[in-house]
This record gives C-alpha cells, sequence and structure tokens, in this order.
C-alpha cells in the first residue's frame, strides 16, 4: 500500500516536476548525537541535506544545501515532537534539478491535552532558505495529493525575508 501510495504521489508530481524521495535516516546519514540528544544530517537531492534534532520534547528540522547547513540561522522548523517526531522518506518537489519544496510526515504534541497529532509538513525552498509552508493533517481526505499539491505550490513561492 505504501509503495502504491508513493508511486501514485510521484506520477501526480511528474506532471509538475520530479518529485524524489529521500530516506530521513539509515547509513548514508551522518549521526552527530550525544547522549540526551539526537542530531543527524541525511542527504537529499542535488547537494541538499536535512538535519534532524531531537532533543526530548523538543524537536526540529533545518532545509539547506551542504556546504551553509552549519551557517544555517536556527532550525527551518522545530515543534513538540511526540511519537517518530520524523518521517521515514522526505519527498522533494525539483525544478530544473534544483529542490524548491519538500514534505515529510511529521508527529507533535499539540494543545493542553498534549494530543499527539500526525501532519505532512510542507516546506518551501529557496536556495540557502528554507521555511514552512504549510501542514496538511494526515487523516484528511486525500491528504498526500493534497499536500503534494501545497508543495507543488510552495516549490512557486518565496520563504518570508527576515
Amino acid at each position: 500500500m505504501a509503495w502504491a501510495t508513493a508511486l501514485a504521489l510521484a506520477g501526480a508530481g511528474s506532471a509538475f516536476g520530479q518529485t524524489p524521495f529521500t530516506p530521513t535516516t539509515g547509513p548514508a546519514c551522518k549521526d552527530q548525537s550525544k547522549e540526551g540528544f539526537g542530531l543527524w544530517t541525511c542527504p537529499g537531492p542535488a547537494g541538499y541535506v536535512v538535519r534532524f534534532a531531537d532533543e526530548g520534547n523538543i524537536v526540529s528540522l533545518t532545509i539547506a544545501p551542504r556546504r551553509a547547513i552549519e551557517k544555517v540561522q536556527g532550525p527551518t522548523a522545530q515543534w513538540r515532537g511526540a511519537g517518530k517526531a520524523f518521517g521515514d522518506k522526505m519527498q522533494w518537489i525539483m525544478r530544473a534539478g534544483v529542490p524548491k519544496a519538500a514534505v515529510i510526515r511529521t508527529w507533535s504534541r499539540v494543545g493542553d491535552d498534549e494530543r499527539q497529532v500526525q501532519e505532512l509538513s510542507v516546506f518551501a525552498i529557496n536556495g540557502d532558505k528554507a521555511c514552512l509552508f504549510g501542514a496538511v493533517e494526515i487523516h484528511a481526505d486525500k491528504a498526500n495529493a493534497v499536500a503534494l499539491a501545497r508543495a507543488e505550490q510552495a516549490a512557486d513561492s518565496r520563504c518570508p525575508e527576515n
């Protein structure tokens, strides 16, 4: 079922551009974790990387070109983690061979009742800068297709200048 969804998403995205998937853990990732603090960086397409951090209650991810990852001021997104915190794969929206958006499943805790929420988090990528563009609740009708459509919008958008 997961492969069918991935293939359907890849096929739907191919009308706009490439949508490769990369793993969020594994042997290709560089682990820099210390006791009580998880930190690892995984390769993405075209020289981009994603740095994942897990401090226990707070998790974050940072998307940037490999050459710029150490210079990025703060994470691309940070939240109160729950469950796995990060999905197993990241989907990339490419334009002319360059990442312009990304989608990853995330788990978070929200509200006073600390309920766990699963979402497909969508990020816009503008060169060295990336930002959270939106999220789709995983149980929403056609969540994968909606997230992919939102990622296609993100690929054509700019992150706010700070």
